[in-house]
């Protein structure tokens, strides 16, 4: 089983390990950006305010 494993990881090119991260960096940042490219509505700004720590 681990010589399968070594043996995928060798075999994977850079480039697509980079495309994955950057693809769940982008998914991980999300809920934050979606108000900057939509715009605040009356929900996120009652969750800004509902939702915050004190």
């Amino acid at each position: 089983m681990r010589k399968a494993v070594y043996r995928v990881v060798r075999n994977t090119p850079p480039a697509l390990v980079y495309v994955i991260f950057l693809l769940l960096l982008v998914l991980a940042t999300v809920p934050a950006f979606r108000p900057v490219l939509f715009g605040l509505s009356v929900d996120d700004l009652l969750q800004l305010r509902c939702f915050s720590p004190v």
